[in-house]
């Protein structure tokens, strides 16, 4: 057998593998190579893709005599090397039919088997808890699990309540006084809450960064945020509450909403509760009533409506599949599950999903329910996912 034919025959075993998910790490980066080398190649990969191509190619090579269909390629092959035939239709074409028999020869073997191999799944835990930090005015930082206690920041009295709320208890917000910011660094596989000085109650998502004064001024009342953060608003008729997050700012008089604004996300969404607020994209100003949801993605904003409780349920220990791609729901997975993701097809990234998953259920799953309410599976080895078709 050429070298030639020894690569064809590999590239058919790789498309196998990878239709039935046994496929390695390594191995699916040699195949995304191929398929990237060519335009012919990218063809063959998305025919092989192609669920009723092999529908009607399987049932048909069942009925044919498979070692004669390979030696009549290999002949095929060896036939154009002795003529010189270099055209590169003609040579693809020969090698393209060398792969989809030897893939749809390989495939029936494997059905075929009594003792069919079951990729092995590995299980995934919850990420164990990291600290949450908090950066103080003065550039010191404190770990707030370790926090007993009260203490007072630039002449606030700042109390820890419970094992996660932090309460800061300004006597006079509105005072002439420089603005001192603190900063809440939660971390994956955390959540904290926070009480700001005008009594505004913001509870933080994992892996999420809040700077906020530890006392407003006397015109408004401003805060950062990056990542996924609730916010109920104490209303303060002279002092909007702004939220800047990836771009956008949120303004509100009073009222209850959510923002998820993750620094590695495309989207940012703003979600209203209660109330009314206003989304500031750059001079593009939407402002959404309760139940609506603004969706911001390269400086462009729209609107939708969406099922509140669902976005919000992340409060009360739910995953959120609310209209959000895969990829976005492997980034919310990632922040308390540690693994490393993998997709077989770029495509798969785009696949949306809705409904909700129990943060704390077991990984194997939430991939169980990924794959029952989408067109995507999945193949769990050494804390590497696999998204597949």
């Amino acid at each position: 057998m050429t070298h030639e034919m020894k690569e064809w025959y590999r590239i058919a075993g790789l498309l196998v593998r990878q239709r039935v998910g046994q496929i390695t790490g390594d191995e699916l980066r040699e195949l995304e190579a191929w398929k990237e080398a060519s335009p012919e190649n990218q063809v063959l990969y998305d025919r092989w893709q192609n669920e009723d191509f092999l529908e009607v190619g399987y049932e048909k090579f069942k009925s044919v005599d498979r070692e004669s269909a390979l030696q009549e390629m290999e002949k095929r092959i060896a036939y154009k090397h002795r003529k010189g035939l270099r055209l590169r239709v003609l040579r693809w074409s020969v090698a393209a039919a060398v792969v989809v028999v030897a893939a749809l020869s390989s495939l029936y073997l494997f059905e075929r088997s009594n003792e069919r191999i079951v990729p092995a799944q590995e299980s995934i835990a919850l990420m164990k808890p990291q600290r949450p930090v908090l950066k103080l005015d003065n550039g010191k930082t404190m770990l707030l699990d370790t926090l007993e206690g009260n203490f007072e920041e630039a002449g606030v009295l700042v109390k820890k309540a419970g094992g996660s709320t932090l309460s800061y208890m300004a006597e006079n917000t509105g005072a002439e006084m420089k603005l001192a910011y603190n900063t809440i660094v939660v971390p994956k596989g955390a959540e904290f809450d926070l009480v700001l000085a005008d009594g505004t109650q913001v509870w933080l998502n994992a892996d999420s960064k809040l700077k906020y004064p530890v006392a407003f001024g006397k015109d408004q009342r401003e805060v950062e945020l990056e990542g996924e953060g609730y916010f109920k608003v104490v209303r303060d008729e002279k002092r909007p509450f702004r939220v800047v997050a990836k771009g956008q700012t949120v303004e509100v008089l009073g009222t209850e909403f959510n923002v998820d604004a993750y620094p590695g996300e495309v989207n940012v969404y703003t979600t209203l509760v209660n109330g009314k607020v206003k989304v500031d994209v750059e001079g593009k100003i939407v402002v959404l009533d309760p139940g609506m949801q603004s969706v911001v993605s390269d400086k462009n904003v729209y609107t939708r409506k969406v099922n509140v409780d669902e976005v919000v349920s992340w409060r009360n220990g739910m995953f959120v599949l609310e209209d959000h791609t895969l990829e976005e729901i492997m980034s919310k997975l990632a922040r308390w599950y540690d693994f490393t993701v993998f997709y077989q097809n770029i495509s798969l990234r785009g696949a949306t999903f809705k409904g909700k998953i129990p943060r704390y259920a077991s990984f194997e799953s939430i991939l169980n329910i990924l794959e029952k309410t989408g067109d995507v599976k999945f193949n769990v080895k050494n804390k590497i996912i696999t998204v597949y078709q």
